[in-house]
């Protein structure tokens, strides 16, 4: 597509323009063809066709978002038609000849079905009037027979006569009268939304909303297609995750879905999406350190006696394979029904752009987010990635062995912090917050507690007593075993944790005893906790013994014994 300006940048140009009284002034109408979303404001592009004569134009586009950012809009155009633009104006404008019309129509409408419902009514008093009337005419019938029974008699043949014509038409009336009730309760309804739909149109009366005015010299006539770009606000997205293990395959499939929402009052139709990482606005400003001097403080003369000294400073804040096909479990086909071409249920991904700062991520068919902030969850990627599964169990927080998986990001770009949806295989069994991972990081997540890998810890011994002769001193001894078992046929890695006690004062002495199951290692970030990485063969039982010391001196209170 080929420029044809910026807004801004052209404005100095507007002096050798024609003059604006002399532009022939066309509405284009337009639609939003592409959107790209950040995760707090959007740029929308809309796209407007114009057959343009030559000499100077005024291309308008409306009923644009009142929210718009006037400086964001840009225009960029192509076709056949030969032009140049010598600048672009945002006006607000206030909806009232295109409500007018369409608050007639409303109100016509209704009126209709007004009309309607009158109708009915007539129609429903006319069968009431006509059943009174045959109740009355049966009484009077009746009075006038039973006084002239002396001078003539009723055969049985004129009452049967005369009681099927009062229920006929007593039958005709009731079923008349529950016909315009039903018909009524529907028309209610429609009136409803009738007197709704003439509100919200006549609300528009008094609303704004801008329009985009693009100024054009058109040297050769022709057809041309307009892009207007301008950012809004009220939109965002944010990752979703769904994080698949297959145990059997050491592999961890992560879906990578966008939700996205947007609250700009337009709905965006069938429109190219993309969702970006960029944070517009972000980092535009050099951070600069100012030098700081020191100099001898003198505190004022009421606070001369008794100081104490300047406080002290605060310290500063710290692709996966498919699933192992033996294990999928597939109907056979009938003995006689002809032979089928299987296929798996293809899932398209998002085109991936990497940028110097962000990586854009383009949905793979055009989408439609409702314009009243309902999110949608567009699919975006698949990430399959060779994991470590463990067991890990911390039994003295609590006695389960939880299923976990790491691995590399291998994906080149960062993964997003997001809550996954987890699963094993096809069994969902929660969601937990996915950290942010940079390319090339480690990611660990859990898949749940393991059942069938059983951990259980006990004290054995925990003895008071003193030593020493001179200076007695307290002690107290553990012993803690730790049972594992595999109930899998097949092997399994544990990760176990558990930990010794880190004194904080000299005078307090922690040993690790004799007896005690050698740690793989101790986990650097955390002082006293041991690490033990235990591979539990089929079925397998293992025991894990850990035993050690504190001694302190005798009298001395200590906090954080077990």
């Amino acid at each position: 597509m080929r420029p044809l300006a910026a807004a801004v940048a052209l404005l100095a140009a507007l002096s050798a323009a024609p003059a604006a009284a002399t532009a022939t002034s066309t509405s284009a109408a337009s639609r939003i063809d592409n959107v790209t979303v950040y995760r707090q404001s959007a740029r929308v592009t809309r796209l407007a066709h114009v057959e343009l004569g030559a000499g100077p134009a005024r291309v308008v586009v409306d009923g644009l978002p009142l929210e718009l950012d006037d400086d964001s809009v840009r225009v960029e155009g192509r076709g056949s038609a030969r032009a140049r633009v010598f600048g672009v104006a945002v006006d607000r404008v206030t909806v009232g000849e295109t409500v007018a019309g369409d608050a007639r129509a409303a109100e016509e409408k209704l009126l209709a079905l007004q009309d309607e419902d009158r109708a009915l009514d007539d129609r429903a008093r006319a069968a009431k009037a006509r059943a009174a009337f045959v109740e009355s005419l049966r009484s009077t019938y009746s009075e006038e027979r039973a006084k002239n029974l002396a001078v003539r008699g009723v055969s049985r043949r004129e009452w049967a006569e005369l009681a099927a014509f009062v229920q006929g038409e007593l039958s005709a009336a009731s079923v008349e009268q529950r016909k315009v009730e039903i018909a009524r309760r529907e028309l209610a309804r429609r009136v409803a939304q009738a007197k709704a739909d003439l509100e919200r149109v006549q609300a528009k009366r008094g609303q704004a909303r801008k329009a985009i005015a693009v100024e054009l010299d058109v040297e050769r006539a022709g057809a041309l297609e307009l892009a207007v770009s301008y950012a809004v606000p009220s939109a965002g997205w944010e990752p979703v995750w769904d994080a698949r293990l297959a145990p059997d395959s050491s592999m961890m499939e992560l879906s990578f879905l966008g939700s996205v929402w947007q609250r700009t009052g337009e709905d965006w139709s069938e429109v190219r999406l993309a969702v970006s990482t960029a944070q517009p606005g972000r980092g535009l400003f050099v951070p600069k350190l100012e030098p700081i001097f020191l100099t001898r403080f003198e505190p004022p003369a009421a606070m001369r006696l008794g100081y104490a000294g300047a406080a002290r400073p605060a310290a500063p804040a710290a692709a996966m394979e498919r699933r192992a096909k033996a294990a999928e479990v597939r109907p056979e086909p009938e003995a006689d029904a002809e032979e089928a071409e299987v296929e798996d249920l293809a899932v398209p991904t998002a085109a991936v752009s990497e940028g110097l700062l962000a990586t854009t991520f383009t949905a793979p068919r055009r989408e439609t987010i409702d314009g009243a902030g309902q999110a949608r969850k567009v699919s975006l990627a698949r990430f399959p990635l060779k994991a470590e599964v463990v067991r890990t169990a911390a039994p003295r927080v609590e006695a389960a062995a939880f299923l976990t998986a790491k691995a590399v990001n291998d994906t080149g770009f960062p993964l997003l912090a997001g809550v996954a949806g987890v699963y094993v295989g096809d069994q969902f069994v929660g969601r937990a917050p996915l950290p942010a991972t940079p390319a090339g990081g480690e990611l660990t997540l859990a898949f749940g507690a393991d059942d069938r890998v059983e951990v259980e810890r006990k004290v054995l011994e925990r003895n008071h007593g003193s030593a020493g002769i001179v200076s007695k001193e307290e002690t107290y001894r553990y012993r803690v075993r730790i049972g594992l078992k595999n109930r899998y046929a097949h092997p399994v890695a544990v990760k176990l944790l558990d930990l010794v006690p880190v004194s904080r004062d000299e005078k307090i002495q922690v040993a690790l005893l004799d007896g005690s199951t050698a740690a793989t290692r101790e986990d650097p970030e955390r002082p006293g906790v041991k690490v033990w990485e235990l591979t539990l063969a089929p079925r397998e039982q293992k025991v894990v013994e850990l035993k050690y010391e504190v001694r302190y001196p005798k009298g001395m209170a200590i906090a954080g014994m077990e």
